[in-house]
């Protein structure tokens, strides 16, 4: 079986620039020959072009996680920044804990979606955007690397579109499934567990799906068996003690090339620690993780509460093409821990946001017999209403109102008997942003007002077939996002009027250019990147904000290959830099911090399937070494190399049913993550706080079965 799906996923791969996530060769089902490329129409993406396009036909750097893929990368670990870290190129290394800050895609934010809805808060970001939904409601994983116009409304590092899961064939079909989870270290503190369940059905053109998930997690363990703090300091948000609950609904109509939908997506996770007391003890020099003390510094219990509806209408023949009509409401609340540092106490506080917004989008084809051409254009608007709420003390920081619109055209032409594709187009943002007079967090009066941003977006790429084997592509795209408004207004000196960072938006250039090949059983790529951008955020040895020209490159490596018709492997290779400038003078001077450009990321993968009802993967991440030399502030700190290795496996017991088991660092690694590392400057003694090492080895496994 591994012989045929490996044939299609090099297909696949190089239909996507050698960008796929490396495991798509383990891929079970559907078995597809490379030579019969019409069954690549099976997979789709949304996220690059707007409209479904076969993975085969696009022209951007697109990663594609499988459902398949994300389930079984779940029974070791549910948080999709691990997920993304250990299958896609480009995606920094994990933080360990729920949030993606310090997570960045080829050294950039990025924009997070459930089903083409924004999660990501551009205002006030809080970081908790990936891990907004379940695993056991999640479809597929879209991944456009690179900065994007394609959505729009903040993009620079890309963007990544969960899709969740679509109703089954037939009246009726469900599914339940029950895990567990512990550390040898402390089975008692460290047991977890987990529960989904879902139906589905679709009949007279009616459809439905519903899904539910329950997880409730115990405490983790270093690899030497020390209690990591359930909120690692930095890391704004841990996975300990928590518990998650998630529903997705769906229901619609379809009818000849009429389409309506409508879903809902509920997210609610809490920590309820008996060790959120204060956090001390690390030490870098002696090799000492920091650890917690038992008590609660929480006024209210962190946690998050996030909804999104959607409603999508969609018409197959207008203008002789498709018409996509989307409607959405998306509504966040996320309470942070209080922390203590350095014998202060901060205080603890929420952030709110609410978006409303819609799309339309029109997919018009212009047919010739000699350069078809295919139109995308629409616009989309979005209203966000971002709050900083106080708790147990004033935020010093302001409500803002943000409204947007953007008209954009995609244009894409099939050149030389289809040898040859090139697309361009233009998106055009206006953005308004209001903006309350308010006193910020050094004490300082801000005068508010509206700050109004109007940006044309381009971009232009192609591809061409050197041969059967090798096949040349590049492009160019542009993305622009506010930057981080909030922390240049509450807590900067030098700003006392709103109107001043009127010309502080980000826009970001991006290039990449590289060569993809493919072969009976194998298939490798390699994809080389550069993006800059005009007004970066950095902060000096004062910690005051600094905007400053910035750049970053790299290169990303893909390679996939079956051995025998029960054995594949392969890998991918991350590696990139940036600096920026710390004076405008037009010289880049200073290396950008850990924060923001990983390591070297190496992963590898070995699979092998000896039945039809066995299947066992061993994978593997190192993350190398990093000494920037900067001036900044943060993430400025020497990086250790690391390697942790998982291993996971199915083993069906009948054609409904099957077990899974996995074990999570099975080499015991005692190691610190990328972020924790960069922040623990031994100078100020915040290693203290900062050092916290990953978790050792655990041990999970979950029963599932269909009916």
């Amino acid at each position: 079986m591994l012989k045929y799906s490996g044939l299609v996923t090099a297909a696949l791969l190089a239909a996507v620039q050698g960008a796929v996530a490396q495991d798509l060769t383990l891929e079970e089902e559907p078995v597809l020959s490379s030579e019969d490329a019409t069954l690549l129409d099976l997979i789709t993406v949304r996220s690059a072009t707007r409209t479904e396009t076969p993975i085969s036909e696009a022209t951007v750097s697109v990663s594609v996680v499988t459902e398949d893929q994300v389930e079984r990368q779940s029974n070791i670990n549910t948080n999709i920044g691990q997920i993304l870290s250990k299958t896609v190129p480009g995606f920094g290394q994990s933080t360990e804990n729920l949030t993606e800050y310090g997570q960045t895609l080829r050294g950039r934010n990025f924009l997070t979606l459930i089903d083409g809805v924004p999660q990501t808060n551009n205002l006030n970001n809080n970081y908790r955007a990936l891990n907004s939904i379940g695993t056991s409601a999640i479809g597929q994983i879209e991944v456009v690397r690179g900065a994007t116009a394609a959505y729009g409304f903040g993009a620079p590092g890309g963007l990544v579109n969960i899709i969740t899961k679509s109703p089954e064939d037939g009246e009726f079909n469900a599914n339940i499934s029950v895990g567990v989870k512990v550390s040898p270290t402390n089975v008692n503190d460290s047991f977890s567990y987990l529960t989904e369940a879902g139906a589905s059905g679709a009949k007279d053109g009616f459809f439905y799906l519903a899904n539910a998930s329950w997880e409730d997690t115990g405490s983790s363990f270093t690899a030497d068996g020390e209690r990591r703090p359930p909120d690692s300091f930095g890391t704004q948000g841990g996975t300990d003690d928590i518990g998650v609950f998630n529903f997705l609904g769906k229901f619609g109509y379809e009818h000849e090339s009429h389409r309506i939908l409508f879903s809902a997506n509920k997210f609610r996770y809490w920590q309820d620690s008996e060790w959120a007391g204060p956090v001390s003890g690390g030490s870098r020099s002696n090799n000492t993780s920091a650890t917690p003390t038992r008590g609660n510094l929480n006024t209210r219990t962190p946690g998050a509460d996030n909804l999104t509806l959607n409603a999508n209408y969609t018409n197959d023949d207008i203008l002789g093409g498709t018409f996509d009509l989307q409607a959405y409401y998306n509504d966040n609340t996320t309470t942070f821990t209080r922390t203590e540092f350095l014998g202060f106490e901060y205080n603890q506080y929420e952030t709110e946001s609410q978006k409303i917004g819609g799309r339309a989008t029109f997919d018009t084809p212009f047919p010739s017999d000699r350069i078809p051409v295919d139109i995308v254009w629409g616009v989309d608007a979005l209203n966000d209403r971002t709050n900083v709420n106080p708790i147990d003390g004033p935020t010093g920081a302001p409500r803002y109102n943000l409204m947007g619109i953007a008209p954009f055209a995609q244009v894409r032409a099939d050149l030389f008997d289809d040898r040859a594709t090139l697309t361009g187009g233009i998106r055009y943002e206006h953005l308004s942003v209001d903006i309350n007079d308010f006193v910020n967090d050094i004490g300082a009066s801000v005068n508010g007002g509206t700050l109004t941003f109007q940006e044309p977006l381009f971009n232009v790429s192609g591809s061409v077939d050197l041969n059967d084997t090798f096949t040349l592509f590049g492009g160019f795209s542009q993305g622009f996002q506010l930057g981080d408004l909030g922390r240049l207004l509450y807590n900067s000196p030098n700003f006392t009027d709103v109107s001043q960072l009127e010309e502080k938006g980000q826009k970001t250039d991006s290039y990449e250019i590289g060569l993809r090949a493919v072969g009976n059983a194998w298939d490798a790529s390699i994809t080389g990147f550069y993006n800059k951008s005009n007004n970066g955020v950095t902060y000096d040895a004062n910690l005051d904000i600094v905007l400053s020209p910035e750049q970053i490159w790299g290169i990303e490596v893909t390679a996939n290959y079956d051995v025998t018709d029960q054995i594949a492997v392969g890998g991918t290779l991350t590696w990139l830099e940036g600096e920026y400038d710390t004076t405008g003078d037009g010289k880049y001077d200073s290396d950008l911090g850990s924060d923001r450009i990983a390591p070297l990321k190496l992963t590898g993968y070995v699979e092998y399937a000896p039945r039809d009802w066995a299947n066992i993967r061993l994978q593997g991440l190192y993350s190398g070494h990093r000494n920037p030399d900067s001036t900044q502030f943060t993430g400025i700190e020497t990086i250790d190399s690391y390697f942790v290795v998982d291993a996971f496996a199915d083993f069906s017991i009948n054609e409904n049913s099957k077990l899974s088991f996995g074990v999570e660092n099975m080499l015991n690694a005692d190691y610190v993550p990328v972020l924790q590392q960069s922040y623990s400057v031994q100078a100020y003694g915040y290693d203290d706080y900062y050092y916290v090492k990953a978790p050792g080895t655990t041990f999970s496994a979950k029963y599932s079965m269909k009916f």
